[in-house]
């Protein structure tokens, strides 16, 4: 461990995000106190001999740094450091120039390192808290030169144009190499995120391969399984119960194979590897289908469908045709399965002011309470569980989601607990901009 890593909050050690963070933090300030303690030995070699109140100033302006520097690893808040330190530069050097010159002031340049370290907030209100603080400062030492307020300089005239080159000189040093070792080590926390960014990127397409594998190696003796089930409700035409024990595991069967083919897809769309082609889809060639393959279980269960997209059907938008359907689809088997009986699924759709087309599926089902609608497009979130009517492994609404949002979409949804929910897509019109 070196001397910078000794300014680190032990829990962030382990962290190198952090650690890194915390160094570059750490050199920034110690790099303030080194300049100005130069600063310090080249006045003192060019004036000989300095007043008291002039190394107490300067002993603030080398303190600060080193007293923000061991807050942060006290604390563990970088935030409270670096508002302490700059809070503390501010007051020390609006002293320094209060006793030699207010407002024309040689000590005036010290306030750049108070601006660098403005420079290291990522907190907008306290960037801004900071640059008020600041500018108060300013403004009092205008006051105090113009009214008179300020007691006799303890600089000497003839000193000042040397002063004022130390004052310059030093004050962009600090905010050169402050600059430099923030950005260097900001550099390198992108790096590493980079890196591991990659190496989630990697991990995800490890994770589709080998779920593909075991998509394989599941559904050969799937398929047997349900193979031999057939074979036996042909061998047993007579036997009603045995029919319906055969009946069982065939349809626990087809269950866990959609449960695979669920997961396997969720595993192409997050490793990027679902193929997207954007092309001009007429609305009557995504709805049709969709309303096609499930009007027999709406019939089955006895709901009402009502169209109200035909005005629209003409209408083109961007989007791959075979997913935007397979999205729809969801949706709608999402509104049937969760439906109360006697009731009804509702398509429409609706120009929005942005040149994106809306297309709503509205149920009158049991709807989902605030609390529960949080976990919606989370992965696994099986939010009709609690009815025991739910099939599927909850990443039905998680792939729409990755899939609109790749379609250039948005989908969201609104719902009320006890009168239904509203699940909707939004995709860009493809009459917009030309085709």
């Amino acid at each position: 461990m070196d001397c910078l890593d000794w300014f680190v909050p032990p829990e962030s050690l382990d962290d190198s995000r952090m650690r890194t963070r915390h160094r570059g933090i750490t050199k920034a300030l110690l790099t303030i106190s080194l300049v100005v303690t130069v600063m310090l030995l080249g006045v003192a070699l060019l004036r000989g001999r300095l007043a008291w109140v002039e190394y107490l100033m300067f002993a603030g302006c080398i303190l600060t740094p080193v007293a923000g520097a061991l807050l942060i690893r006290l604390t563990s808040s970088i935030t409270l450091g670096l508002v302490a330190t700059n809070l503390g530069g501010i007051v020390v050097v609006t002293a320094w120039a209060w006793l030699s010159g207010g407002i024309l002031s040689i000590a005036l340049p010290a306030f750049l390192a108070n601006i660098a370290l403005l420079g290291t907030f990522g907190n907008v209100p306290i960037l801004v808290a900071m640059g008020l603080v600041l500018a108060a400062a300013l403004l009092f030492l205008y006051l105090a030169t113009v009214l008179g307020w300020l007691p006799a300089s303890i600089v000497v005239a003839a000193d000042l144009p040397g002063l004022m080159l130390t004052a310059m000189l030093g004050s962009a040093g600090i905010v050169v190499l402050a600059g430099y070792f923030l950005a260097r080590d900001r550099a390198l926390v992108k790096a590493r995120l980079h890196d591991a960014r990659l190496a989630a990127e990697q991990s995800s397409r490890a994770k589709a391969a080998f779920l593909r594998s075991m998509s394989q190696e599941f559904r050969a003796p799937l398929e047997a399984i349900l193979g031999q089930a057939e074979s036996l409700r042909a061998a047993l035409p007579g036997d009603a119960r045995e029919q319906q024990s055969l009946q069982g595991i065939v349809i626990a069967g087809q269950y866990l194979g959609d449960l695979l083919n669920q997961l396997l897809e969720m595993g192409r769309v997050e490793a990027d590897e679902t193929s997207i082609r954007i092309e001009p889809v007429a609305v009557a060639e995504i709805v049709a289908p969709c309303l096609s393959i499930v009007r027999p279980e709406l019939e089955k269960r006895r709901l009402a469908l009502s169209d109200d997209c035909g005005e629209f059907g003409a209408r083109q938008v961007w989007a791959d045709r075979v997913l935007v359907r397979q999205v729809v689809l969801n949706l709608l088997t999402n509104a049937v399965k969760f439906n109360r009986a006697g009731g009804s699924v509702t398509v429409s759709c609706q120009l929005l002011a942005e040149s994106y087309l809306r297309l709503v599926v509205a149920d009158t089902g049991v709807g989902m309470s605030k609390a529960r609608q949080r976990e919606l497009f989370e992965p696994f979130s099986r939010l009709g569980l609690q009815q025991g009517s739910v099939h599927g492994a909850g990443l039905g609404l998680l792939m729409s989601k990755r899939l609109i949002e790749r379609m250039r979409g948005r989908i969201d949804f609104d719902s009320i607990e006890g009168l239904g929910s509203s699940f909707w897509i939004d995709l860009p019109l493809a009459e917009v901009g030309g085709t």
